[in-house]
């Protein structure tokens, strides 16, 4: 196993004075000591782009999709705003807020882009190399850019969790996370486990061959059970935490669920439609659960308003499933519901994700 340190960004904020740190002084060291050697690194940053969020300094209003009600992310390369749900893109970068026509708009967050020009900045005689969905057009340039990695043309591979798992190079000794945290605080059951596969994954680039290996991992929660078990590769105690709160809170592999998503163009259809059919559901059994109607985590994507009922059954009561199939088939069916043209209904039975 290689080596892993865990670098509390916060307190690394302090002692340089940097509010904005995008790399630790020790991943920064320890880049430099591999590219003096002849080895390689690889950096991962699980979110494209240049910045995540632009907002305004003096109202704080953030620059969002209108179709999806997500913060719009700044492209430096192409210069532009692109919304990575339903792909809009506005070409043109406001030169003024929106709302109080305040030019004093900043951009907040960290994306691969970012990563890509500091780097160039820190290390002009490196060759890098960026891979994301913004250059991966095709198989090909991934493919190309690989080789190269391969034949060594490239020191320095930066990318999101594309990069994370299945590559296996021989000068690969450092492997830097550089938010360990993104997408740890979502509000998914499974948020924490993808976050835990994400950095085990991505640790496992690193000194696969004759050479030991390092990985830096940098996060603003080294206290985070995630990022702690994550940073000492415990899967087993990981897994304990994970089955632990999961039986608190009657998810999965403790009970069969499923996702109902109401969504419409008309707000007020897609609530009073989830209402209705909320009120109209028979009563349910021991062992079901039933939450919501809420609106989903993305409550708009593509003009399309999003709310949703989760139902659980706990195994215990429905070791097979089949209550809650029989359960589902007596309230989902096409005359119970009556007419719903306009708000669109579907069923997700186990639910690989919440969001």
């Amino acid at each position: 196993y290689p080596q892993v340190h865990l670098v509390d960004m916060k307190q690394e904020k302090d002692e340089t004075g940097k509010k904005d740190q995008l790399i630790s002084s020790l991943l920064l060291r320890k880049i430099h000591e591999r590219l003096a050697a002849d080895e390689q690194v690889i950096l991962l940053q699980n979110r494209r782009g240049y910045a995540p969020v632009m907002r305004c300094l003096d109202c704080g209003v953030i620059m969002e999709c209108p179709h999806c009600r997500l913060p719009l992310t700044y492209h430096k390369k192409g210069v532009k705003l692109e919304c990575h749900c339903c792909k809009l893109i506005k070409p043109r970068i406001p030169d003024q807020c929106p709302e109080c026509n305040s030019t004093e708009l900043s951009l907040f967050g960290i994306g691969t882009q970012k990563v890509e020009e500091f780097l160039e900045q820190s290390f002009p005689e490196a060759n890098i190399s960026r891979i994301d969905t913004d250059t991966v057009k095709g198989s090909r340039f991934l493919t190309s850019q690989l080789k190269k990695f391969a034949k060594k043309e490239i020191d320095i591979l930066i990318g999101t969790q594309m990069i994370a798992k299945g590559l296996d190079f021989e000068d690969v000794t450092l492997v830097g996370v550089i938010n360990a945290d993104t997408g740890l605080y979502l509000p998914d059951f499974r948020a924490g486990e993808r976050v835990f596969q994400l950095i085990y994954q991505a640790a496992g680039r690193a000194g696969r061959h004759k050479k030991p290996g390092e990985v830096i991992i940098q996060s603003y929660q080294p206290d985070n059970p995630v990022i702690k078990c994550a940073s000492s590769l415990d899967l087993k105690k990981y897994y304990k935490i994970a089955l632990t709160e999961r039986e608190i809170l009657d998810y999965s592999p403790f009970s069969w669920m499923c996702r109902v998503e109401f969504s419409g163009k008309s707000i007020g259809k897609v609530d009073s439609v989830s209402q209705e059919t909320t009120k109209r559901l028979t009563s349910g059994y021991s062992g079901l659960k039933i939450l919501g109607p809420a609106p989903c985590y993305r409550s708009k994507i593509g003009n399309r308003y999003r709310q949703q009922l989760i139902f659980k059954s706990s195994k215990e009561e429905d070791p097979n499933g089949n209550k809650l199939h029989q359960y589902l088939k007596k309230n989902f069916s096409q005359k119970k519901l009556g007419k719903t043209s306009s708000v669109r209904i579907q069923l997700d039975i186990n639910p690989v994700s919440m969001l």
